[in-house]
């Protein structure tokens, strides 16, 4: 079988592989291939295309996952800011199923093609923005790595967990310890979610990351 074609994105992919051999599972996904450079050429204005870059959160989210099976299985699953779709494609293994979000076409038309690199089928998904959420379904369990960088948009994704988290739900969120992953959970207990905050170490190309995972759920 020849090599699959890289997806048709406006900037150069890379392939990479991410293993985890505690579960024997593996993933190939396109990224970006020099973010730096992709930057530098990108115009004022242009939307800064994150969800094309592999995030150590991702990485320690899906090890969460693996290590707690029975969060996601036979659950209905949303992952938001789906990017590269790795959290999906372990989830799913998992048993969960899967439903995809982003707020970028290019994102989702990412992630399908890493589902596809994968021999995998393609994830249900739909196109948002959080700050007009209007999607009605409900899910059991909510994924998101990587989410909670800029605390503009903190009122937003508060809104997006009290309108699509079932009212017994949890969420699972990953975050590289930065401060407004803490203002984030500060206003998540404020709200009356219950939570729980807990620390993982992320080893992906030589470097080491400490992750913050937030896990949680309405409280009701």
């Amino acid at each position: 079988m020849s090599d699959p074609a890289p997806p048709p994105l406006p900037f150069p992919t890379v392939r990479l592989h991410v293993p985890f051999p505690a579960a024997k599972l593996g993933y190939d996904l396109w990224a970006v291939e020099d973010l730096d450079a992709l930057l530098q050429a990108l115009s004022e204005g242009d939307d800064i295309p994150y969800w094309a870059v592999l995030w150590e959160s991702a990485i320690g989210l899906s090890e969460w996952l693996i290590e707690n099976q029975s969060q996601v299985r036979g659950k209905h699953v949303l992952e938001l800011g789906t990017g590269l779709g790795l959290v999906s494609l372990v989830a799913r293994a998992l048993g969960a199923q899967i439903t995809q979000t982003d707020y970028d076409p290019l994102a989702l038309q990412l992630a399908a093609s890493n589902a596809k690199l994968n021999q995998e089928e393609p994830f249900p998904q739909f196109l948002m923005d959080w700050r007009a959420w209007d999607h009605m379904t409900r899910y059991e369990v909510i994924l998101g790595a990587d989410l909670l960088y800029d605390v503009r948009l903190h009122d937003a994704l508060l809104n997006v967990l009290e309108r699509a988290l079932a009212p017994d739900g949890s969420f699972i969120l990953s975050d590289p310890w930065r401060d407004a992953g803490w203002q984030f959970a500060d206003r998540l207990l404020s709200m009356g979610f219950t939570l729980d905050v807990q620390s993982r170490h992320v080893d992906w190309e030589n470097r080491e990351k400490e992750i913050m995972l937030l896990i949680g759920s309405s409280g009701l």
